[in-house]
């Protein structure tokens, strides 16, 4: 089964977006005639945040949301997730190959 690369592109920016909002933030207190830009860039952030965190939540599966939350959102390893959710890591990774084909974002 193909791995879907433009869902795993999409959800390893996840964690780059709670970056940049930091970084953002940071400019707007540097440069405070800025601001308002800096602060509509950190909210189109936020927003995509929580668009994959919705299209997560939306799997009808219980396990395959928890694996694409714990790998995208927390930032785990498979090999750390399937130790948490106790099953081996190859079957850990055909899930979370099944839960990118579901995922509808």
């Amino acid at each position: 089964m193909e791995i879907p690369k433009e869902k795993r592109k999409i959800l390893s920016g996840y964690r780059l977006l709670n970056t940049k909002i930091d970084r953002l933030e940071e400019m707007g207190n540097m440069f405070p005639n800025e601001r308002k830009s800096y602060e509509s860039e950190a909210k189109k952030c936020r927003g995509l945040m929580k668009k994959i965190e919705v299209a997560i939540k939306a799997i009808d599966d219980g396990v395959l949301s928890e694996i694409l939350f714990q790998k995208y959102v927390l930032g785990r390893s498979l090999e750390t997730i399937s130790y948490s959710l106790c099953y081996s890591k190859r079957q850990t990774e055909r899930l979370h190959i099944s839960a990118l084909n579901k995922l509808e974002i």
